[in-house]
């Protein structure tokens, strides 16, 4: 797993929107809700930070679920249109992770299309395969953001919180991010961190995340008895002034 650190410029807030499941060829993709998404990401441009975690595309195969003839765009051209809705935002994209539904191409033909979107986008640095943690550092403070989609089934909040719980015990983040469940999901925990240095134990609030989806429910979800939700994605506040602390939004 990947660690990095993004040095941004002294702010009084810095915003992390994530981007996940936003499944690109599905014909159940909000196209309104991303431009209210990115409206938001505009109204404070040059403070922002976009991380994409998973399922950028639909990618249905004749091997996975779904139905390969509801989806409206071919493989290639659903990178295409991913590189399209991004390109404009691509500056601000400090991390990409893959998901389940990206992953059905490769698992059948080795074609990674989301290695394949980042390079389009010039950004390949940021692409961390399935799992990464990316630092945000600024104002003396770092915050620390551990990525992975999520994998397995989460039919109850109490099955994603445990999920989210499970995935942070690698990193102990200050936030740990999933999508994968389609559902709108945001704890804080508290954490105690050791500072052996000072011999002090500062409490801080941690956050478990799960950032929905961008699409209405699917006709094969629709079939299956899936529940269905509205799309939604989060926003994460990082205080630059003051002590240690994150908020978290929705864009709806």
């Amino acid at each position: 797993m990947e660690y990095q650190v993004v040095k941004l410029e002294n702010t009084k807030q810095h915003n992390v929107f994530l981007s996940n499941d936003i499944h690109v060829g599905s014909e159940a993709l909000d196209e309104e809700f991303l431009k209210r998404y990115f409206a938001e990401v505009e109204k404070d441009y040059d403070n922002s930070s976009i991380l994409i975690n998973g399922d950028i595309f639909e990618m249905v195969t004749k091997q996975s679920k779904g139905d390969v003839h509801e989806q409206l765009l071919s493989p290639t051209e659903q990178v295409d249109r991913a590189v399209e809705i991004y390109r404009p935002y691509k500056e601000l994209i400090k991390r990409v992770t893959s998901g389940n539904h990206d992953q059905r191409l490769e698992n059948e033909s080795s074609f990674d299309a989301v290695q394949m979107f980042c390079r389009y986008l010039g950004i390949e640095d940021a692409y961390a395969g399935t799992e990464g943690i990316t630092g945000f550092s600024f104002n003396k403070k770092i915050y620390n953001v551990h990525q992975f989609h999520g994998v397995g089934g989460g039919s109850t909040l109490a099955a994603v919180e445990n999920n989210l719980k499970r995935y942070r015990q690698k990193s102990h983040a200050h936030v740990m991010y999933c999508g994968h469940f389609h559902k709108q999901f945001a704890k804080p925990i508290k954490h105690y961190a050791i500072d052996p240095f000072n011999k002090l134990v500062r409490e801080e609030k941690h956050w478990l995340v799960c950032g929905n989806t961008c699409v209405q429910t699917a006709k094969y979800a629709k079939k299956a008895g899936y529940e269905e939700s509205f799309p939604s994605q989060a926003v994460l506040r990082l205080a630059g002034s003051g002590e240690k602390q994150i908020d978290v939004e929705w864009i709806y």
